[in-house]
């Protein structure tokens, strides 16, 4: 007789988006097949059995923005940043860190070559499919043009047959971003074949602006990438991409919020019920202006590890009113934004000096094994060095450690934050981001806090393809002791146990958090509903 379960969690302390219980769980042939209080003894014949000794048992993260495999090489010179993870090594640092799906970037750009979003998505999927993946993924598809017959002809395939239902669009950066007609030719197109609206809500002319204002000062160093872009850079950004989705009642996810003022747009919005919903990332909580100061002076390059756009809030006061945008609402989602840049390789973070000519001038082209010398005498420029920093792995224990383990949030938010949400708004629900029977079997068991030894992270102990952490030294309170997808244990207590293709392709369908309120407005005088009659 067939066992009845593959592999039975006991002793679990169960955790949904709703609920916290004590049960078991049951897996048969990679889904959940049954929650119980108890199985008898001819249940659990031929079964693996995990005693979470009363840990919490949780879905398995959900983490819809990650960079893996892409090219960013628009520098004057021909560098600029190259992700250094693979799918290979992004899913390994994912599934040590207790996420079990991942959803990375198609990236279009305004080459002839990339004019067809299918062709962009095909030759992405073969850079996944080189290498495999420890967990299971999707595609979210960047598009930088608003070419008409490929936006009414292919938008409509990317859904059947890729099941892409997601796009990300660009107020800033030169070789990305669109103008405002553009935005709404492509969030028009976006609405008509339910794919969610993502964008990246920075002012690129205000950021080019105080740049060139920076760069006449002499203010080149890292941390003036800060000054390039306050608060109020995200601020206008939001503002008015929420103007343009409300014209044509289009819902949009606002990525990586980072500022208080950008959370207070998006709050603003959702509560004269527009269909806005905002991602936030570790970074905007562990991390201030201070620390692209951190290392050795002010104009240190070192301090280039820390850059990401937005940058981090200004202070730490602001973290405690992001911590309460996570707590009431306000952010839907809470994402790592992996965009992974070494900073002991050409189109890593010294890019920012390469690209310098100041910082060049007198200097041969150098190798790599040269990089390290040239960074400690050479400024750089904080203009050319990539905006990105590695967090797939951190993510959930950063989260635990800063806002579960506090007090700040409860663990059915931490759920709700880190899987079901992002499972939802991207068409991955109920198949990812729950404990139900026939769910995926996808789970991150902790350890037991009573049992588990507070620890500094060192960048040695992650699993990413990065030199560095922005979070190097921080204590830790927990970490994932199981990582399983699908039914099988692809981490454990330390080390790794999956194979590299154990991860698969997931097509997603659209969101299912609700379409647009009744309390949105509809008035043809202020909004343009009449382009749906």
């Amino acid at each position: 007789m067939a066992p009845k379960f593959d592999l039975v969690v006991i002793n679990g302390t169960i955790v949904t988006a709703s609920d916290i219980s004590e049960c078991c769980i049951g897996v048969k042939d990679g889904k959940i097949q049954s929650l119980a209080n108890t199985f008898t003894e001819d249940e659990l014949v031929g079964a693996e059995i995990i005693d979470a000794e009363g840990a919490y048992v949780m879905p398995g993260g959900v983490d819809a923005h990650v960079h893996l495999c892409q090219d960013l090489k628009t520098g004057p010179h021909g560098l600029g940043g190259e992700c250094s993870d693979n799918f290979e090594t992004g899913s390994r640092s994912a599934v040590a860190g207790g996420t079990t799906t991942i959803i990375t970037f198609a990236t279009q750009t305004r080459e002839e070559e990339d004019r067809s979003l299918l062709k962009v998505v095909e030759r992405y999927n073969a850079r996944a499919e080189e290498t495999g993946s420890y967990v299971d993924y999707g595609f979210h598809i960047i598009i930088v043009r608003n070419d008409a017959d490929i936006l009414q002809n292919e938008l409509p395939v990317l859904i059947k047959d890729w099941g892409i239902s997601s796009c990300k669009l660009f107020l800033t950066y030169a070789t990305q971003r669109l103008t405002d007609s553009q935005m709404l030719d492509v969030m028009f197109a976006a609405r008509k074949n339910s794919i969610t609206t993502m964008i990246h809500a920075e002012n690129g002319d205000m950021i080019e602006w105080l740049t060139e204002k920076l760069e006449s000062k002499g203010m080149v160093a890292p941390f003036y990438h800060a000054l390039s872009r306050p608060p109020l850079v995200e601020g206008e950004a939001t503002n008015r991409a929420i103007a343009l989705a409300q014209l044509i009642q289009n819902p949009i996810l606002f990525v990586h919020v980072g500022s208080v003022l950008g959370a207070a747009n998006v709050r603003r919005a959702q509560t004269m019920g527009l269909p806005v919903y905002a991602e936030t990332c570790p970074q905007y909580f562990h991390l201030t202006w201070d620390d692209l100061k951190r290392f050795h002076s002010p104009t240190c390059f070192e301090n280039s590890k820390m850059i990401c756009s937005p940058p981090p809030p200004p202070t730490i006061a602001d973290h405690e009113e992001l911590f309460v945008g996570l707590s009431n609402g306000t952010f839907t989602i809470y994402s790592s934004d992996h965009c992974p840049f070494r900073y002991d390789h050409p189109h890593g973070k010294p890019s920012g000096v390469l690209e310098h000519e100041a910082s060049m001038e007198g200097e041969k082209p150098c190798d790599s094994e040269e990089l390290q010398g040239l960074l400690k005498r050479k400024g750089g420029a904080f203009r050319f060095i990539p905006n990105g920093i590695p967090g797939v792995e951190t993510r959930l224990p950063l989260l635990y450690t800063g806002a579960l383990a506090s007090g700040r949030i409860t663990p059915q938010k931490f759920v709700e934050l880190t899987s079901t949400n992002p499972a939802k708004l991207y068409g991955l629900y109920p198949k990812k981001g729950t404990l139900m029977p026939g769910s995926d079997a996808d789970f991150v068991i902790w350890h037991p806090e009573k049992s588990f030894s507070p620890f500094n992270l060192t960048n040695s102990m992650l699993h990413h393809n990065v030199d560095y952490t922005p979070y190097e030294g921080m204590r830790f309170t927990n970490w994932p002791r199981y990582t399983i997808l699908r039914g099988k244990v692809m981490w454990a207590n330390g080390k790794i146990n999956g194979k590299v293709r154990d991860g698969e392709y997931v097509k997603r369908g659209p969101s299912k958090l609700g379409p647009i309120s009744p309390r949105a407005d509809r008035d043809p005088r202020r909004v343009a509903s009449w382009l749906y009659e």
